[in-house]
């Protein structure tokens, strides 16, 4: 099951517009969750996207509150389950079909090493690889359109390089096309990533309370987590990160 994430995709000092991971149902108990107290904030839900805009009124409620309120809302929905917040987004693009791509590299460099190649063979793979890193950079285009409205800057040079691969069929063109596209998801990490498990008590008058429990998350989803793991994970030594913030 995919995790229950809540991410911020952008912020102003008063409103904050998230993405969920997973459909709201109820929206009226979800906005009385993070709504609380506080008069003038108001909840826009887009079904079709997922998306949630949160107007508020700073001088009622702070924007880390409306934050933590939101992942409180979303975990209560779905029985209390713990939230993955991503507050500065960056999306990791190391999808399969760009791993496939870097394999097929990786396979087209090797042959080229042997010292018994079939030169017609070696540029079959050579194109194969320059048509499935082709297939790869599109798809990023494409997500990176449907995600942002536009794509990134990265990928022009990246069809440059392809017309200099059709004038000389070699690997290191279509290696530098793949490194130029994908190479900084290889190390793209969102260090302010947090888990948020929310507690929820009982008062005598028997209205809840809750209490959100955050630390950082070192969950493993895809490529770029796992490089930072096992290369970055020391970087906070050894010290707990858990903070504890009641909501009333």
């Amino acid at each position: 099951m995919k995790k229950l994430t809540l991410t911020v995709l952008h912020k102003l000092p008063n409103r904050v517009r998230f993405k969920v991971s997973h459909e709201i149902i109820d929206t009226k108990k979800f906005f009385e969750t993070i709504k609380v107290g506080a008069k003038s904030t108001a909840l826009r839900y887009n079904r079709t996207i997922n998306t949630l805009l949160i107007t508020f009124e700073p001088e009622e409620i702070t924007i880390d509150e409306v934050i933590y309120r939101t992942a409180t809302a979303l975990s209560v929905e779905h029985g209390m389950t713990s939230v993955k917040l991503v507050e500065d987004f960056e999306e990791k693009s190391i999808d399969s079909l760009s791993v496939y791509s870097g394999a097929a590299i990786l396979l087209s460099f090797l042959y080229g090493l042997g010292k018994s190649k079939i030169e017609k063979l070696q540029l079959d793979i050579n194109n194969f690889t320059a048509g499935l890193t082709t297939a790869a950079i599109m798809e990023h285009a494409y997500m990176e359109t449907r995600r942002k409205g536009f794509f990134d800057i990265e990928i022009l040079p990246a069809l440059y390089l392809l017309k200099s691969y059709m004038a000389n069929r070699s690997v290191v063109a279509i290696a530098l096309m793949w490194l130029t596209t994908f190479g900084r998801h290889l190390v793209l990490n969102n260090f302010s990533n947090k888990e948020v498990r929310i507690y929820r008590l009982k008062s005598d008058n028997g209205k809840f309370h809750y209490v959100v429990d955050v630390k950082d998350d070192n969950s493993i989803e895809n490529l770029s987590d796992l490089i930072d793991h096992i290369f970055f994970s020391n970087r906070a030594g050894n010290e707990s990160d858990d903070k504890y913030i009641a909501l009333k």
